[in-house]
Parts: C-alpha cells; sequence; structure tokens
C-alpha cells in the first residue's frame, strides 16, 4: 500500500469492505423495523419468490451460496414457515421450494427497508457512475469466472 493514500487499496479489499457494509447496514435497517430475517435468507427467500417451483441447486447458483449454506437458510426459512418446499412429481429426488403466504408478507414488510436502504446506498452517484459501477461490476464477475449476468 502506498503511504499516504487511503483509497490505493486493492481492489479485492474495496470489493470485500464495501460487501460487508453493505450487509451490516441492511441487517440494523432490518433490526430496526424488527423484521427478524437475517440479510442472507432475506437474499434466499426473494431468490425463491422471483420463480415458482425452484430447486435449492438453482437457488444457490442465483443467489453465490454453496449448496450446505442454502440447505440451512432453507430449512431455517421452512421452520419459519416462509417456504414450502414439495416433492417434485416428475423427479422424486427433487425437492422445489416455493414462497409461503407468510413469506411473502414478510418480503413485502421488507421492501420498504429495502427500498430505503439502496436510496440511501447510492444518493451521492449519478445515474451515469451507478450505470457505469454496474458495467464494471458484471465484467470483474465474468473475468473472475462468473457465469450469466443478473
Amino acid at each position: 500500500m502506498e503511504k499516504g493514500n487511503t483509497r490505493s487499496y486493492s481492489l479485492i479489499y474495496l470489493l470485500e469492505r464495501t460487501l460487508r457494509q453493505t450487509r451490516m447496514s441492511l441487517q440494523a435497517a432490518f433490526n430496526k423495523a424488527d423484521l427478524k430475517i437475517s440479510v442472507d435468507q432475506w437474499i434466499v427467500l426473494t431468490q425463491v419468490a422471483k420463480t415458482l417451483d425452484q430447486n435449492q441447486n438453482v437457488i444457490s447458483k442465483c443467489v453465490a451460496k454453496d449448496p450446505a449454506s442454502i440447505t440451512r437458510i432453507v430449512l431455517l426459512l421452512e421452520n419459519r414457515k416462509l417456504i414450502k418446499r414439495t416433492v417434485d412429481k416428475k423427479d422424486k429426488r427433487n425437492v422445489l421450494v416455493n414462497v409461503s403466504t407468510i413469506g411473502e408478507k414478510l418480503l413485502n414488510s421488507c421492501a420498504t427497508e429495502v427500498d430505503l436502504f439502496k436510496k440511501n446506498a447510492v444518493k451521492s452517484l449519478a445515474q451515469d457512475d451507478l450505470n457505469n459501477l454496474k458495467t464494471m461490476l458484471d465484467n470483474l464477475f465474468e473475468n473472475c469466472g462468473g457465469g450469466e449476468k443478473d
């Protein structure tokens, strides 16, 4: 690191620092609103709500989490009755995951906090800056072996 230049941290460090702060801030917003959900649980629940009848492997790839973490999170969400798991009628080895009515209500409650958080997080960035940032992050993702862009 160059002396006197606090912005010369490695790119990896800056990305990790930003991600960690983002998660902590969003979790604090969820806690303040008494939503009783972790950021990881919210991410998985949001992904499950996007498409009917997803299996855990698809969810794992979409949210970039390992299958063991997804299994743990899905069990927690199921125990809280936020999701329902059913056996696939076409392939009995496959378990499908869907959001329950209770889960939908919680996602709706989270939406206000997430919208406020997003607005606050980007308040000092121009739209062109945001578009460029998204493009750069997508390029970094692909360069590091990531699959399709969201």
